[in-house]
């Protein structure tokens, strides 16, 4: 599994593909990390996230969650978007 980490302690792991059914998709997921990868402490990261979600489409295609130390995204399916994919996207440690 691919994982990116950096000084202040976050670890992005991607646990399986996206399915980039329209462009969008893949513009979002990207910026999401990124916005994640920016915040410099845990504070921040949660402030900044549900800026992230007000400003981009995120819960349109995505599905989030925070526990104590974590972050999980899963993708909702295209069929019918009140449906989420069993597995996760992305899973983030901070």
């Amino acid at each position: 599994m691919p994982a990116v980490t950096i000084p202040n302690k976050v670890k992005v792991i991607f646990e399986h593909p996206t399915i980039i059914f329209e462009d969008k998709i893949a513009e979002i997921i990207i910026e999401f990390v990124n916005h994640i990868l920016y915040a410099d402490y845990e504070e921040n990261r949660r402030r900044i996230e549900t800026n992230f979600v007000d400003t981009y489409d995120l819960d349109r295609y995505f599905v989030y969650g925070f526990g104590s130390h974590h972050l999980w995204l899963k993708q909702r399916k295209i069929t019918d978007p009140q449906k989420v994919f069993d597995y996760r996207i992305l899973f983030v440690n901070f």
